[in-house]
């Protein structure tokens, strides 16, 4: 990973996150996705920001939450113990 590779933490089954993969795939943009199912995602994301929020998009120090003023809360998607 270079630092101009962008994090995307997403879940399959947040509308906000794969409207967001769409529209980067669609722009060209270089990123790695990262599903917060897999194990050990949900615990890097939260060593990023404190947001139970998806899709979230880390550029360098920056984090982002949502996209297009849209965001899907981890109760929603059941990530919440």
């Amino acid at each position: 990973m270079t630092l101009e590779t962008l994090l995307v933490f997403t879940h399959k089954e947040c509308p906000h996150s794969q409207a967001l993969l769409e529209d980067f795939r669609r722009r060209g943009v270089v990123f790695i996705q990262i599903d917060v199912a897999e194990p050990g995602a949900l615990e890097r994301l939260r060593t990023l920001c404190w947001e139970h929020r998806l899709p979230v998009v880390a550029d360098h120090e920056r984090i982002t939450i949502g996209f297009r003023g849209q965001a899907s809360t981890f109760e929603a998607l059941r990530l919440e113990d």
